[in-house]
């Protein structure tokens, strides 16, 4: 049995991450979802999430392909040491060395969702 773990923030799920746990899941015969911390994610991606982190986390659990989500705290937690570590090749570079860098195959076409992600990015940066 092969364990994957795929660290990410999954904020405001989307198709983007949809095709992210099926790639990983291709991979593996059990898939772990390594939620980032609201903190992790601001100092990685220079905004927090939107949506708070207890809620991703719940999303997550009913979501098919995953078998377990934890939170992820940063760079050196990666939950599965002994398996694979699997992360969105869009995402900052600061995981392990030996992490499979995975490509989503869509992106959201929600022009609302973009553009409420593209102000929050602007107000990160201001």
């Amino acid at each position: 049995m092969s364990v994957g773990y795929l660290a990410d923030s999954f904020d405001l799920i989307n198709v983007r991450d949809l095709d992210l746990i099926a790639q990983a899941r291709a991979r593996c015969t059990r898939l772990v979802a390594g939620v980032f911390t609201d903190d992790y994610a601001e100092w990685l991606f220079g905004r927090r999430p939107v949506v708070p982190l207890s809620e991703r986390i719940a999303v997550l659990r009913h979501v098919r392909g995953i078998d377990e989500v934890v939170t992820h705290q940063d760079g050196s937690d990666l939950g599965a040491p002994d398996g694979i570590l699997f992360a969105a090749d869009d995402a900052p570079r600061d995981l392990a060395d030996h992490t499979v860098w995975l490509t989503p195959g869509r992106r959201s076409e929600s022009v609302v969702l973009r553009n409420a992600l593209a102000a929050e990015d602007q107000e990160a940066v201001a």
